[in-house]
């Protein structure tokens, strides 16, 4: 169900599976006889967007608390690798919509 998909992972189904088919296409992750990619993938996403613990994870995927702890940095690492494509520096230009907006502007003055 999309709706319980963005409430446990904040992301839509269709995005979801996209994120781990580019883990899955660029080698970063792979299934194991453990865990699948997308599984892998939910726990890391359920964690960070939740702040949940790894027990309470373990608990909900009926893993332990060191399996979850062993996939999320393997999930963890994935992602940094993909730091350049996911992450941009910030701009140092004042955005249009901002600049012309008097109840934004003053407080992004130079």
């Amino acid at each position: 169900d999309g709706t319980t998909c963005v409430n446990m992972l904040r992301l839509g189904r269709g995005p979801f599976f996209r994120f781990c088919k580019l883990f899955r296409d660029r080698k970063l992750l792979e299934d194991t006889i453990h865990l699948s990619i997308e599984k892998q993938v939910a726990m890391f996403l359920h964690i960070v967007g939740h702040n949940v613990r790894n027990r309470i994870i373990g608990g909900n995927f009926g893993r332990s608390g060191e399996v979850v702890s062993r996939y999320f940095k393997k999930v963890l690492h994935a992602v940094g690798e993909l730091r350049g494509d996911l992450i941009r520096k910030p701009s140092l230009e004042t955005q249009s919509k901002i600049e012309g907006n008097y109840r934004w502007d003053p407080y992004f003055k130079v």
